[in-house]
């Protein structure tokens, strides 16, 4: 079995989900992010919907089963963002959608800060899971400014921290969050993906593609899984990072 902890699903023609349910892919988290200039909150509460009814019917068509994760991404801020913020909770109590996400900081200005505070505020009132992005440019920098606001504002076992790599995993190794690597051209190799494993364990990972309109590997997974076979780490081992973290994590059974 395989999850994959974040991507981007209506972005993505249906093959690839075709292709990842040959290779073993069992189900998916799709976070809601930048696909338009998200200027009004109209066009974020159509993104959401577009997740959440379609993208959920065109992918378990495929046999993947469709988790979803809705929020305020930061490079997807509208002019009344609270009106998006304010009714979260009520996209929370639909089926399948089991986070906030993805949110975070890119620039980490005042704008962004306050947005991201507002729904963590939120998610830790609510005990709502959250999927927190961190950018590729001032990673290190903007990091600690989002370990900082999560230390202020939520409980951190309700964080999924994505887009880990060496940069940072240092920095947050000992926090109790959910920990994700994104195997993708841009981020991490499989190869620096099993360093990371072999290097730190397999207990705090959680594995993603994040397959969206930037460079990405719908298979990327299944490959890193296929390489750790070979390589004969322990199938437990395995099971950890590619289904059972995440199950642990949202509290789910497949």
């Amino acid at each position: 079995m395989i999850i994959d902890a974040h991507l981007h699903a209506d972005c993505r023609p249906v093959e690839d989900f075709k292709n990842m349910k040959i290779a073993g892919v069992n189900a998916i988290v799709s976070c809601a992010y930048d696909p338009l200039e998200m200027k009004k909150s109209n066009v974020s509460f159509e993104h959401f919907d577009r997740i959440i009814n379609r993208e959920a019917k065109r992918v378990e068509n495929e046999g993947i089963k469709l988790y979803c994760a809705v929020g305020v991404h930061p490079r997807a801020i509208p002019t009344d963002f609270d009106k998006v913020i304010e009714k979260l909770p009520e996209y929370l109590e639909k089926k399948n959608v089991i986070a906030i996400g993805e949110i975070g900081l890119e620039t980490a200005d005042d704008l962004e800060q306050k947005v991201f505070v507002e729904q963590l505020k939120i998610a830790d009132e609510n005990n709502y899971k959250i999927i927190v992005h961190t950018p590729r440019t001032n990673k290190v920098e903007i990091t600690e400014k989002i370990v900082k606001l999560l230390d202020e504002h939520i409980n951190p076992r309700l964080v999924q921290l994505d887009h880990v790599d060496f940069s940072i995993v240092d920095s947050i190794i000992d926090k109790d969050y959910s920990l994700g690597i994104t195997i993708q051209p841009l981020k991490m190799s499989t190869e620096e993906t099993i360093q990371m494993l072999e290097k730190y364990g397999y207990d705090k990972f959680v594995l993603d593609s994040d397959i969206s309109y930037a460079p990405s590997n719908p298979l990327s997974l299944p490959e890193t899984k296929h390489e750790l076979e070979k390589m004969g780490v322990n199938k437990n081992s395995i099971n950890k990072v590619m289904f059972e973290n995440v199950l642990k994590f949202y509290n789910l059974k497949l």
